[in-house]
């Protein structure tokens, strides 16, 4: 995890996931709790993402919920916010060539496996930095 908010945000989800699925198996808060050796106050606090299972009682929750581990974990959050990648370079990227190559490079433009987009010049047989 990379900060305190995105470990929130996992445990939330992860808690989320849980609520979900019991309530598709028309399980209690109460019911669940006692078939895994919570209270119902734990199981709430996990299913709000305030309190954090231990691996071995997140085992047990998959078990009584008869369903697999991927179904309750968090899926990684999309990308919504666009990068202007020339605005975040500045000054560091020498032309529209360059920058070209660097959104190629991590994925954000074509899908090129290259992404030198430069012409030799014909007088040296060198890339052209123009």
């Amino acid at each position: 995890m990379k900060d305190a908010a995105e470990q929130t945000e996992f445990y939330r989800q992860l808690g989320e996931g849980i609520r979900k699925c019991r309530n598709k198996r028309k399980l209690s808060q109460d019911a669940l709790a006692k078939l895994v050796g919570l209270t119902r106050t734990s199981l709430t606090n996990i299913e709000s993402g305030r309190q954090h299972p231990p691996l071995h009682t997140f085992c047990e929750i998959v078990e009584q919920l008869k369903t697999e581990f991927s179904e309750l974990l968090p899926r990684p959050l999309a990308l919504t916010a666009t990068i202007d990648v020339g605005a975040l370079a500045g000054s560091q990227v020498r032309g529209g060539n360059e920058l070209a190559f660097i959104e190629t490079g991590i994925g954000m433009k074509g899908r090129a496996s290259h992404g030198d987009t430069t012409k030799k010049d014909s007088d040296n047989g060198r890339r052209s930095s123009k």
